[in-house]
This record gives structure tokens, C-alpha cells and sequence, in this order.
């Protein structure tokens, strides 16, 4: 496996839909938003960030993943979700990891504050996600990334120019193999979902199929 490129943009910016199954992405249940990705992406395994359209603000706060199976459920949804996209793409679904969680819970907490997109440049695939409003929901988050499959062409491990495509590729990135994820809700409102991912993946050079075809 080649190394890590520790401080590229991510170079995995992908182009064109996946195969025939372009239509299926994602199954998971997403909002109508605008999603307007950020620019910044970088991380040791180059990972992703993702923001929904402040005018595409959800409804008034229903205060999600509250009670005494809040995080249960949220820990479900998290692992459906994924494992939504990755059947899809033929990968095998992942493990829930506790220590990714609390790694991701606790970077989370630090950007409570400004809500800020900002990675933790740590040792595991990172995917972040951030909407105004306080309802955004797990599968709204993990619908946004998995939408960059449009953007991704499988045949020549590249993508569309200008556009992100990293999210997906480290949801179905083959040698990964669990995902641990936090949700928080700022102080100064709106969400920040993180999810981490060990084996890491998006490695320059290399496919998330495990191959070059």
C-alpha cells in the first residue's frame, strides 16, 4: 500500500457516474438541500469535508437522538447508512468501532464552538459534514457524501474536474473496514456530523475497489 500523502488536496477528485448502477445512489433517506461542499479537504489519508446551503436550513429543532435510546438509534442509522452505499458498490458493510466514535465525538466537541469544517489531520479516514439549523439528521450527512458518486468515473480512478468525490470513495473504499461516527449541535446552532474510518482510505494512486481496472 502506498503512503499517505499527508498534506495533498484531495487528489482523488473523481469524475462521471459509477457503472450501471448510477441511478441507486444513495439509498439512503436524504433531504431536497443544496449541498455546497468546502474547498478545504486534507488529512493523512486525504479525507473530506461537506456543508448543506445555509438557505436550505431544515425545520425548527426537534432535538434528534434525545432520550434513552437516542444513541442507539443514532448509532444505527450511522451504520445502515453506510452499509446502504457500500452494498451497492459490492463492498462488505462495515463494523461500528467505539473507539472511532469517541475519537470522532471528541474532535466533534472542539469545533462546538464556530462550527467549523476543520479536520483533525489525525491517523484515520475523517468525512465531516456541517448544516445550519439544528434537525440534520445521520442519513442526511451520509446521503450528502454519497452523492459524489455522480462525480466519480471507476474506469480511469478519477474525478470530474472542480467537483469532490472523496466522501464516497472512502465510504466504499474497500480495506476499510469499520466507522465510527459523532454528532454534535453547535452552540452558536447548526450540526457538525464527523465519521472515522480505520484502515483509512482514499490513497493516492490506489482505487477504493482495491484494484485498478
Amino acid at each position: 500500500m502506498a503512503g499517505p500523502m499527508s498534506a495533498v488536496l484531495l487528489v482523488l477528485l473523481f469524475v462521471t457516474p459509477l457503472s450501471s448502477q448510477q441511478q441507486e445512489f444513495p439509498s439512503v433517506d436524504v433531504p431536497q438541500a443544496s449541498p455546497a461542499p468546502s474547498a478545504d479537504s486534507m488529512n493523512v489519508s486525504v479525507s473530506h469535508d461537506s456543508s448543506a446551503d445555509a438557505a436550505s436550513t431544515p425545520p425548527a429543532p426537534k432535538r434528534r437522538y434525545r432520550g434513552k435510546n437516542g444513541r442507539k438509534n443514532m448509532v444505527r442509522e450511522f451504520l445502515h447508512a453506510h452499509n446502504q452505499v457500500r452494498a451497492l458498490a459490492g463492498e462488505k458493510p462495515f463494523a461500528w468501532d467505539n473507539n472511532l466514535a469517541r475519537y470522532a465525538q471528541r474532535w466533534s466537541e472542539k469545533r462546538r464552538s464556530d462550527c467549523a469544517i476543520v479536520h483533525s489531520m489525525g491517523p484515520y479516514g475523517e468525512n465531516m459534514f456541517w448544516g445550519s439549523g439544528w434537525d440534520w439528521r445521520v442519513a442526511d450527512a451520509v446521503g450528502n457524501w454519497a452523492r459524489e458518486h455522480v462525480y466519480y468515473n471507476r474506469s480511469d480512478n478519477s474525478c470530474m474536474s472542480g467537483k469532490m468525490c472523496g466522501h464516497f470513495t472512502q465510504i466504499v473504499w474497500n480495506s476499510s473496514e469499520a466507522v465510527g461516527c459523532a454528532r454534535v449541535e453547535c452552540f452558536t446552532g447548526g450540526v457538525i456530523i464527523t465519521c472515522n474510518y480505520d484502515p483509512p482510505g482514499n490513497w493516492v494512486g490506489e482505487s477504493p475497489y482495491g484494484s485498478l481496472e
